[in-house]
C-alpha cells in the first residue's frame, strides 16, 4: 500500500476479544533527516512520503525501533531501520500504519534506512475460528476501500459507523470449511447492543490478521473467501485471496 490516509488509530482487541475503535495517533519525532529519492541518492527537491501497514519488531543495538514491511502477496519484505527511539504504547510484534520515507537501501534490497514521521496504532488480530453457528454472529455493514495479502497477513482498509464505544470486528473462518481448498471466513462487525441514535458517521479503520495457520505446508487450504457485509459496494459480497 502507498500513499494511504494517515488518519486514525485503533486499539487491538483485548483478551476478550473486544476491539475497540479509538482515535489515538502516536506521533514520533525523528532524530535526524534526509531529502533522497527513492533509490537512496541525495536529492534536494523532494522526499517521496510512504504510508504502509508493517509489524513492530522491537529496537536495534542502539535502542532505536525497527519496523517489517511485508511484501505484496508472497513478494520478499524489507526490514526497515529508524533513528527514533521505541514507540509508546505499542506492543512487540502488533501491526500498525507507519507514515515514513526512505533514506537509504541496502545493496541486497533486504533492509532500508528510514525517517519515520508518524505512527498509527491499527486493529490487529488472528484468524479466529467459530464456536456457535454462523447466524449468531452480528455481521453489521461496513465500506470496504481495499483489501490485500502482505505474506501472511490480511489487510482490510474501510469505514465503519462511528459510536465512540466498544465494538468487535475480526475475521472468523467457518470451521466446516477450515480443512477445503476454498475456506469461508466471515468479516464479523457488531456494536454490541449500541443503539442506532449513538451511530453517527463513517470513519476509516484499518484491520491487520493474521492467517498463518492456513499457509502452512500441511493445510489444504489454497484460497481464502472473505465475505463481506459491504455497503460501499453492495454486489460484491466476497473477496478472494490465494494463500499459496
Amino acid at each position: 500500500m502507498r500513499n494511504a490516509r494517515l488518519n486514525i488509530a485503533h486499539h487491538s482487541p483485548s483478551a476478550r476479544h473486544s476491539l475497540r475503535l479509538v482515535l489515538l495517533t502516536v506521533l514520533m519525532l525523528m532524530a535526524m533527516s534526509c531529502d533522497r529519492n527513492h533509490d537512496g541518492n541525495l536529492d534536494s527537491t523532494y522526499e517521496t512520503q510512504l504510508t504502509d501497514i508493517v509489524t513492530y519488531t522491537g529496537q536495534d543495538a542502539d535502542d532505536h525501533a525497527t519496523f517489517r514491511l511485508e511484501g505484496r502477496d508472497d513478494e520478499p519484505g524489507v526490514d526497515l531501520f529508524t533513528t527514533v527511539a521505541r514507540p509508546d504504547k505499542v506492543a512487540l510484534n502488533s501491526r500498525v500504519l507507519l507514515y515514513y520515507s526512505i533514506a537509504h537501501k541496502a545493496s541486497d534490497g533486504k533492509s532500508w534506512n528510514i525517517n519515520a514521521r508518524a505512527l498509527t496504532r491499527i486493529m490487529s488480530d488472528s484468524l479466529r475460528v467459530n464456536n456457535q453457528p454462523l447466524g449468531n454472529y452480528s455481521m453489521r455493514p461496513i465500506k470496504l476501500i481495499s483489501a490485500w495479502r502482505t505474506g501472511e497477513f490480511i489487510n482490510l482498509h474501510g469505514q465503519v459507523e462511528y459510536t465512540g464505544k466498544n465494538r468487535h470486528l475480526y475475521m472468523l473462518i467457518d470451521h466446516d470449511t477450515r480443512n477445503k481448498p476454498t475456506a469461508d471466513a466471515y468479516l464479523i462487525h457488531d456494536l454490541l447492543g449500541t443503539p442506532e441514535d449513538s451511530v453517527y458517521y463513517w470513519r476509516d479503520f484499518y484491520l491487520s490478521v493474521n492467517v498463518g495457520v492456513l499457509k502452512k505446508p500441511q493445510s489444504p487450504t489454497t484460497t481464502l473467501r472473505l465475505h463481506i457485509n459491504n455497503a460501499a459496494t453492495p454486489d460484491i459480497d466476497h473477496i478472494d485471496f490465494k494463500l499459496k
